[in-house]
């Protein structure tokens, strides 16, 4: 709905525009009048697009029931759901990464890690992976594409951590990030030891801590150069949008994460003009959401009798439901 603001706002400068140029295009107008009407035409357009926007934002507008935190119900069966869910006649949306579909997701799919596949299947994308050098200064990278990525840095131990001014002596040891450098992109020393240096001189002038690199990148080296880090490693729950850390540990300090997304689809009820929403990813993760006009109410006891009818319909077990809390929003703004 903002794209049709933003559509019915080009349209109607383009009139505006279009109109002042006939305004002054007329030779028997005076400079007055022609100021006159400039001045008229810009008011009604301005008028007409707050008046315009404000009816979005009105038309836009809901109220929502949601889980705090959405729950894992440990192995399902998911294509057998998504079946029965289309047998019932729910409206199955997706897959999506968290909240967009694969085209706008960003991150890098992954080939070849049978041990990253063994756990999330063989859907998933990589969002990012974080370095500890110790518990306080750490090195994010941002995987935007398959071949390009930011590289951020973090000092949390230095003055006013978010607001002063990161220095060169704030960064990890210098090989420790050249190190890292070459694992995460394949670069040999010399062109990591460049990275290092162009890192320096922006972070000199002011810039902020951080490279963005165009160069292929290579998870599996990345996990393997966490993995020689670290004694332990573990995965996180999914809680419904399909978000999971991978993460590493030496002995009880902890030495990286990777973060992964695995895909999740909505199974959609619409009843008496009230959407219910069960988000599920591919790893058990559920999440339960409720739509409704803005300022309305559902009783709580007839929202669990819709969401347990609904798990029972498709196959999830319908004691689990007791298992969710949620909380209320009288509106999106």
């Amino acid at each position: 709905m903002i794209s049709l603001f933003f559509l019915i706002g080009i349209i109607v400068s383009g009139i505006f525009l279009f109109g002042l140029f006939k305004i002054w295009q007329k030779k028997e107008y005076s400079l007055t009048k022609k100021t006159f009407l400039t001045l008229t035409m810009g008011v009604i357009l301005v008028a007409f697009l707050y008046a315009s926007f404000a009816f979005i934002l009105v038309g836009s507008d809901h109220a929502t029931y949601y889980t705090e935190e959405g729950q894992n119900l440990g192995e399902l069966n998911h294509e057998g759901i998504i079946q029965r869910a289309n047998d019932a006649g729910y409206d199955v949306q997706g897959p999506f990464y968290v909240n967009v579909k694969a085209k706008s997701a960003t991150g890098t799919y992954l080939t070849d890690m049978p041990y990253i596949e063994e756990r999330l299947g063989d859907d998933f994308l990589l969002n990012h992976a974080t370095y500890y050098e110790d518990e306080e200064t750490v090195m994010e990278i941002m995987f935007l594409d398959d071949d390009m990525a930011t590289v951020m840095f973090f000092n949390h131990i230095r003055p006013d951590p978010y607001f002063s001014p990161f220095e060169v002596e704030h960064l990890p040891q210098d090989d420790w990030i050249i190190e890292r450098l070459m694992a995460a992109f394949g670069s040999d020393r010399q062109q990591a030891e460049h990275d290092l240096e162009e890192l320096k001189n922006a972070i000199d002038s002011g810039k902020q801590p951080k490279m963005d690199i165009s160069r292929n990148i290579l998870p599996d080296a990345i996990y393997k150069d966490l993995e020689s880090m670290s004694t332990d490693s573990e995965f996180s729950l999914t809680h419904g949008e399909g978000n999971t850390m991978l993460s590493f540990y030496a002995h009880d300090l902890l030495t990286g994460r990777m973060s992964f997304v695995v895909p999740n689809q909505r199974i959609v009820h619409e009843k008496e003009g009230v959407a219910y929403t069960i988000k599920m990813d591919q790893l058990g993760g559920v999440e339960l959401e409720i739509m409704l006009s803005a300022g309305e109410h559902v009783p709580e006891e007839k929202y669990i009798d819709v969401f347990r009818e609904m798990f029972k319909n498709i196959g999830l077990p319908e004691e689990d439901i007791d298992k969710f809390r949620f909380q209320y929003s009288p509106s999106v703004w």
